[in-house]
């Protein structure tokens, strides 16, 4: 089974509206020699036989680093993890923070895929969402990341934001296409409880999307995309031939994976945990010896195959029955029994060859078909 590597940077320079994902400001950063002893110690206490195949630098923002801090950063993985089997290795990044400096360290240091943060190339969407940058900003960024030397580069959209009209989501899509990225996420716009969208929405501030209208965006951007030469292999994901993300493919199968930094998650071995949520407890912690979970669980093996197949199911190819029990040990008819019949009755999920999947058709109602499964 694959395992994969996750490292997270929680600095962020300014927190976005929608973003629930544990990060601090500038102001209540520790420094990054702070930071970057923890995570070392987190590292050189990871598995022995740990060999990963995809290695993800998120957060937070991990280009707010410093390019020296980067470059040591880098340098701690390298020096305490096997990268002998690493394919895929990911940075996260935001347009602005994103210089030519940064971009030679990264590429130095191995990464070889980039994820650029961009989320909307409309000004009053990226006011809304908090976000720090412009279009014409996360289109110099785009093309610093390929004249670096860049190979594979990932664009983030959130679709579905308030206050857009139907042109404007027509001309996101077309500046999109106007770049051609090897790989692009385009995820609905969530509003997470605490955050100052959701109390916004709360407020009524906000005018949300009809469920027709997000449908139809939907159906237009997979049109257009798969119009466009794109593959759409996961509900929220499209690519071009031979740059799918690996790294989240192995999550959506129910792959092993380690996570380091504050608020990290891990599964490993059967057993799902996550760090402590808070960076000077991360930091003092390690310095100490103490330990560094939150919280931990063991799901019972049946919950585990149960959760892998909903999770698996999001890629549009569909589950393949025969690796799902090579990875699982349970048949997929067996597991379910009459919950999957009454779902391939109803079409909302039907065989291809020896695959299960949604139909094409059935994609955007795709929650409701997993919360039937789970």
């Amino acid at each position: 089974m694959t395992e994969g590597l996750y490292i997270h940077v929680p600095l962020c320079i300014s927190k976005c509206t929608y973003c629930d994902f544990y990060k601090v400001t500038q102001k209540q950063w520790v420094g990054d020699d702070a930071f970057l002893e923890a995570l070392e110690l987190e590292l050189i206490g990871l598995p022995h036989a740990f060999k990963p195949k995809t290695i993800f630098i998120g957060g937070g923002t991990p280009t707010a680093l410093s390019s020296m801090s980067m470059k040591k950063l880098l340098h701690s993985i390298a020096e305490h993890v096997d990268l002998s089997a690493v394919s895929e290795f990911t940075s996260e990044a935001n347009p602005r923070s994103l210089t030519d400096e940064m971009c030679e360290v990264l590429r130095v240091g191995g990464v070889n895929r980039l994820s650029l943060g961009v989320q909307s190339f409309q000004s009053a969407a990226l006011h809304l969402l908090g976000r720090n940058h412009t279009a014409q900003v996360a289109e110099e960024a785009y093309y610093r990341a390929r004249e670096a030397g860049f190979s594979s580069v990932n664009i983030d959209l959130i679709q579905s934001i308030p206050g857009l009209t139907p042109q404007h989501r027509k001309r996101e899509i077309d500046h999109l296409l106007e770049l051609m990225p090897d790989h692009v996420s385009i995820y609905n716009l969530i509003y997470e409880k605490g955050t100052p969208l959701y109390k916004k929405k709360l407020e009524g501030q906000l005018q949300d999307l009809t469920d027709d209208d997000e449908a139809d965006t939907f159906e237009f951007i997979k049109a257009s995309m798969v119009k466009a030469g794109y593959e759409h292999y996961e509900i929220s994901n499209f690519t071009k031939p031979g740059h799918a993300c690996a790294h989240n493919i192995n999550y959506w199968k129910g792959g092993d994976y380690l996570g380091c930094g504050p608020s990290a998650h891990s599964h490993w071995q059967g057993e799902r945990y996550a760090n402590v949520h808070d960076l000077e407890h991360y930091c003092t912690r390690l310095k100490e010896g103490v330990a560094i979970k939150s919280f931990s669980e063991r799901l019972a093996d049946k919950a585990k195959a149960r959760e892998t197949f909903v999770m698996w199911l999001r890629l549009t190819e569909g589950v393949h029955v025969e690796e799902f029990e090579e990875w699982t040990g349970y048949n997929v008819c067996k597991l379910y029994g009459h919950e999957l019949d009454n779902l391939i009755q109803q079409g909302l999920l039907d065989w291809v060859g020896t695959q299960l999947r949604i139909p094409i058709e059935h994609q955007f109602i795709s929650d409701a078909i997993f919360s039937e499964l789970v």
